[in-house]
């Protein structure tokens, strides 16, 4: 009896998956493996470790052995007492991410405000509905287009950071070239 010749595991080269069904059913499949790693590295070492990702069709997916909020939190707080460290170039690519942490503590900043007004006015006038905030809506259509500005800004750096290249990768013209007769 001939034994079945099989390749084994072999290592996947990392490139775009082409067809569309092909790449959501790799998303999926790699997603859960990546959850699953983190769970792991989360339980051997202790630690907290938090991952964010968003699918092709674009619904967001998070995995945080404490709650995903708590893991941002504590990176935010590490990234204001070390500032030193976040405005080096190879750990802090552009602002964007700046322009985004601000953007997040100003909503949740109005969104404090909002609660406090609503308990103001239900304390006020219990029993009636209440009105709707024309402020509220320019102020949320504000940080919409905030977020849409910094959205595109993040979209240039990436787009930036792919079409770069290493002039020092660039072969000499003479290389491979010898005027010599072998």
């Amino acid at each position: 009896m001939e034994r079945k010749v099989c390749r084994g595991r072999q290592k996947i080269e990392m490139k775009l998956v082409e067809s569309k069904e092909a790449r959501y059913v790799t998303f999926s499949k790699r997603k859960q493996s990546l959850f699953r790693q983190a769970n792991e590295l989360s339980t051997s070492t202790g630690k907290d470790v938090g991952v964010l990702l968003v699918s092709p069709s674009g619904k967001p997916y998070s995995y945080g052995s404490t709650s995903i909020e708590n893991i941002i939190d504590k990176f935010l707080v590490w990234e204001l007492n070390n500032p030193q460290v976040v405005d080096q170039p190879d750990v802090r690519k552009s602002y964007v991410f700046q322009a985004f942490n601000d953007l997040c503590n100003e909503s949740q900043v109005l969104n404090k405000e909002e609660e406090s007004k609503k308990r103001r006015y239900r304390v006020l006038y219990p029993g009636s509905e209440i009105p709707p905030d024309k402020n509220r809506l320019e102020q949320l259509i504000a940080l919409k287009l905030r977020l849409d500005k910094i959205k595109k800004e993040a979209k240039n750096n990436i787009l930036a950071e792919r079409s770069k290249f290493d002039l020092n990768v660039v072969s000499d013209p003479d290389e491979g070239e010898s005027s010599e007769t072998h």
